[in-house]
């Protein structure tokens, strides 16, 4: 029997539940207004964001050299043609994947418009209502505006408005740092711009262990980023070139001017008008939703996927819940499903690069952990390109020599983690992957000369198999 779903959003998580849809040979209404089809990675998020990343990364390497007979020379910069072509790439990106082959998906009706709720299986858009055998919602999220209601709006940027940029201004101040503050910040330093990142916690990316924050931190201070850490921020107004910011430092006022304010503290959820109260469901105080583990909200027949969850806000993880919420509208029994093994990273230079537990988090969990640490100076792929600064630390539990989690702050980082993924959901022991054949200076032998060192008997008796260290269970 054919099933019908209403589709609530027009992101990665919507496509893919409305082409899981197609394939099982049901239908969907996808109803989407706001950013175009496509959603925030391709037009807000990863596509333009790591397009000016590694924009930023080619100016960076015209003006320093790790190599001593190498003398750059710098580069002519033309931030106007950048965002040009950004754009253009995006325009393409969505014309390619989404604008051309949806309105040819067999069963598939694409609406442009607000939808909202009316009851558990319907829709109200455009005067229209519409009704199915379910809805999921995957209206996404946005920038927090809080502290900047009061600006004008030409001083404010938030990753909504930033690509729509011509020049990038001379100067902005960050507010924040998570991995969006501190992707942002570190690309428009090195693209010229002078940057003020103020974070409230003691270091950025304040969600992880404080050597990956902290070192990341202060290699961004050394590239000429003003990162001041531990900051109360007393007002945000219009003033001097742009924008002044009141803060407390240290039990110290300061006050930090600049063109432009990047805001970038915290997300909140897109479910503030579309008709929750309808069915009995209240949001999170930033309008998140919980769901169990079928993706479904305290409405049975109502779904959930993507940003809307809150928590990793990853445009892969949308995709794969979005496909567990069709599943389940089916009648199929949920696959296993391993949050813990989810790989994410963060495009930094060094990247910061994580999946499952760290040792922190593992031993607050009282779970029995030993830790094995590589440098990138005793690391063959990196010391011979003269690279020097950041690790990879593995986590594993030493009875069962699995696995737990790894962390990353090193060139390539986010690279390491599918395959450190893949060890953590197959239980693969530890001591195959010390004795697997890599090639040599590949990225990939860092995991195996990193998870030797938990077998160091071996090791030290062939040093040339690991520069690691291991330190013992606390």
């Amino acid at each position: 029997m054919s099933k019908h779903l209403i589709i609530l959003g027009g992101g990665s998580a919507a496509v893919s539940a409305a082409m899981e849809m197609n394939h099982r040979g049901g239908t969907s209404t996808l109803i989407n207004e706001g950013l175009p089809l496509g959603g925030c990675c391709l037009h807000v998020g990863c596509v333009p964001s790591k397009y000016l990343i590694r924009a930023a990364e080619q100016v960076h390497l015209t003006r320093h050299s790790p190599f001593p007979g190498v003398q750059p020379k710098g580069a002519d910069l033309d931030s106007t043609s950048l965002f040009s072509d950004v754009r253009s790439k995006i325009k393409e990106l969505r014309q390619r994947n989404y604008e051309d082959p949806l309105p040819l998906t067999e069963g598939l009706r694409l609406i442009r418009g607000w939808g909202k709720i009316l009851d558990p299986t319907t829709v109200e858009v455009n005067g229209e209502k519409i009704s199915g055998d379910a809805i999921l919602i995957t209206t996404g999220s946005r920038t927090n505006p809080a502290e900047s209601e009061a600006l004008p709006a030409s001083r404010v940027l938030t990753n909504e408005n930033f690509f729509d940029q011509t020049q990038l201004p001379e100067s902005v101040l960050v507010i924040g740092g998570g991995y969006i503050a501190v992707e942002l910040s570190q690309m428009m330093n090195r693209l010229g711009v002078k940057v003020t990142t103020l974070q409230r916690s003691a270091h950025i990316l304040s969600s992880q262990p404080s050597y990956l924050g902290e070192g990341l931190g202060q290699r961004m201070k050394e590239e000429g980023v003003n990162l001041i850490c531990g900051v109360t921020l007393k007002s945000l107004k219009a003033g001097g070139p742009g924008v002044i910011a009141r803060a407390e430092v240290e039990s110290r006022e300061q006050t930090f001017t600049a063109q432009k304010v990047l805001m970038s503290r915290g997300r909140l959820a897109n479910t503030d008008a579309i008709g929750l109260n309808n069915i009995g469901i209240e949001a999170r105080k930033d309008g998140s939703l919980e769901v169990n583990e079928r993706m479904q909200t305290a409405c049975p027949t109502v779904y959930a996927a993507g940003d809307v969850l809150g928590g990793h806000m990853l445009v892969y993880t949308a995709s794969a819940e979005a496909e567990r919420a069709v599943a389940d509208l089916w009648g199929d029994p949920p696959c296993p499903w391993q949050p813990a093994s989810i790989p994410w990273v963060v495009f930094s230079d060094p990247q910061i690069a994580g999946v499952g537990l760290s040792a922190e988090e593992a031993r607050a969990q009282g779970v029995d952990v030993e830790e094995a640490e590589l440098p990138v100076n005793r690391w063959p792929r990196f010391s011979t390109a003269n690279r020097e600064f950041g690790f990879l630390k593995m986590f594993r539990h030493p009875q069962t020599d699995t696995l737990i989690g790894a962390r990353a702050l090193c060139p390539e980082a986010g690279d390491l983690m599918s395959e450190l993924s893949l060890i953590m959901k197959y239980e693969i022991p530890l001591k195959e992957i010390a004795g697997a054949l890599v090639p040599y200076l590949t990225l990939t032998e860092g995991i195996q000369r990193c998870a030797a060192t938990f077998h160091s008997p071996d090791v030290r008796q062939n040093p040339s198999r690991s520069d690691c260290t291991v330190a013992p269970p606390e």
